[in-house]
């Protein structure tokens, strides 16, 4: 028994290390930290967080969205490889970003940030039956349940219109790879202007072939009332100060619009929560579909939710931790 009362699984030697790592006959790093020469390296997506910051090597397994993106974060060259034991699925995040199923001795699955519901055109995640699931947990607390998306898309279109009509500018602070794009598909039919590294971003990503409706802003050319995407970053820069002074309210989308304190912190008019994660409810249900033997959660509340999926599933779960040697020392 374990020091959480439960079974130790036989398994993969799945570590936090150089990013994930599943080590045995065939070392696989997902999103990891270093890429090197020897091993198989998985990105699931080109935010920053999950980006390597040292490169030896330049092979690695991902989308071609994910590759020009992660090019121009990187500012180095990436060649896409595959590989007989890797097969990449959609995570439903992002555009471009994908889950990855290892199948050696044990079949492995790890998710990546990942969104089991299918929304603007992009398809969700799909459980996959698995022996070991490696699971993100940014929202693996039960205060995080999102309200349904389709409600909350109408509410946040209603909002936009309201005030658009009622001769106010509205911009939204969106993070420029993912959440932009997004915007975009939800508001294609406002005729969107896109600002700054969202503009750039959502360029780089119709390099790979796909298309969206938008305005590059000028401000010079821009007539209000309008409808302004930019990047979170802007949020208390001159640039948006200006625009506020002559009336333009701001708001932020996200999953961490759960917490009261979220609009304060963000310092804009209204937040709305929505989000490209798991919900709480989600990654238990997306855990129970895959049927795994063992999970792995990491990249958030790790912690917190294995204890919950051990509660509330009945499955081995136990969190990835910096510097783990063995299942002993979960």
């Amino acid at each position: 028994m374990g020091q959480y009362g439960v079974r130790m699984v036989e398994g993969p030697n799945v570590r936090l290390g150089n990013g994930v790592e599943l080590l045995g006959g065939t070392k696989c790093y997902f999103d990891p930290v270093d890429i090197g020469h020897s091993g198989i390296y998985c990105l699931s997506h080109a935010h920053f967080d999950h980006l390597p910051s040292k490169m030896l090597g330049d092979e690695v397994i991902c989308s071609p969205i994910t590759q020009r993106c992660a090019q121009d974060r990187l500012k180095r060259k990436l060649k896409i490889k595959e590989h007989p034991q890797v097969k990449m699925l959609d995570s439903g995040h992002i555009l471009g970003s994908n889950m990855f199923l290892f199948e050696g001795e044990q079949r492995v699955l790890y998710t990546g940030d990942m969104c089991p519901r299918d929304r603007l055109g992009l398809m969700g995640a799909k459980p996959v039956k698995t022996d070991t699931l490696i699971l993100e947990s940014t929202f693996g607390l039960p205060r995080y349940i999102f309200p349904p998306r389709e409600e909350m898309e109408r509410t946040i279109l209603n909002w936009v219109e309201d005030r658009l009509a009622s001769g106010r500018s509205v911009a939204v602070l969106a993070y420029p790879l993912g959440k932009s794009q997004e915007m975009l598909m939800l508001f294609k039919g406002m005729d969107p202007y896109l600002y700054g590294s969202s503009l750039l971003t959502t360029q780089l990503i119709e390099d790979v072939g796909v298309e969206f409706s938008y305005r590059p802003f000028d401000l010079k050319r821009a007539e209000g009332p309008f409808l302004l995407i930019c990047p979170t970053g802007v949020r208390r820069t001159s640039f948006i100060e200006s625009l506020r002074k002559k009336g333009m309210l701001t708001i932020s989308i996200s999953g961490w619009a759960i917490d009261p304190s979220f609009k304060q912190r963000m310092g804009v008019d209204e937040t709305f929560p929505l989000s490209d994660h798991a919900d709480f409810n989600d990654l238990l249900w997306f855990t129970e579909k895959c049927e795994p033997s063992v999970v792995y959660t990491h990249h958030g509340f790790e912690r917190d939710l294995a204890s919950q999926i051990r509660t509330r599933l009945g499955i081995d779960a136990y969190p990835l931790v910096k510097d783990q040697r063995s299942l002993l020392e979960f």
